[in-house]
């Protein structure tokens, strides 16, 4: 399936950081986070083309079950996001749509990423959900 522009939409292996990204944002013990969860290793990944690491996500509805979210599309877990030098530096939240794992969207407020020899998992702070 071709993007607005017609080029072929390349779906990846979540990268680590993606993946480790997740994990932590769905920690929680709530049987939402556990359906979400289990869908990770279910789930690939493709570049928004957004300047901030925002990746929208696909997972395979055939090996596992959508959660029960109660709507149609909306946020499933968050996380504030903690610059190098501690302060707030935007926020990050992860949708749903259909029950199923479909966005990973990062607002960083000084667009500088999560800072030099950081993973970025290490840029999450407190988590919500």
């Amino acid at each position: 399936m071709p993007d607005r522009a017609g080029a072929p939409i390349v779906w990846e292996p979540l990268g680590e950081d993606v993946r480790r990204t997740l994990e932590l944002l769905l920690d929680g013990a709530s049987d939402l986070h556990g359906a979400l969860r289990a869908q990770i290793p279910y789930a690939r990944m493709r570049d928004s083309g957004c300047a901030c690491p925002c990746v929208y996500l696909s997972v395979d509805t055939d090996a596992v079950a959508a959660a029960p979210t109660g709507r149609r599309f909306g946020p499933v877990a968050g996380a504030s996001l903690i610059a190098p030098d501690g302060g707030h530096d935007g926020e990050v939240t992860l949708f749903a749509s259909e029950g199923v794992l479909a966005d990973l969207q990062f607002c960083d407020w000084e667009d500088h990423g999560p800072g030099p020899g950081r993973r970025l998992w290490e840029w999450l702070g407190h988590r919500y959900g």
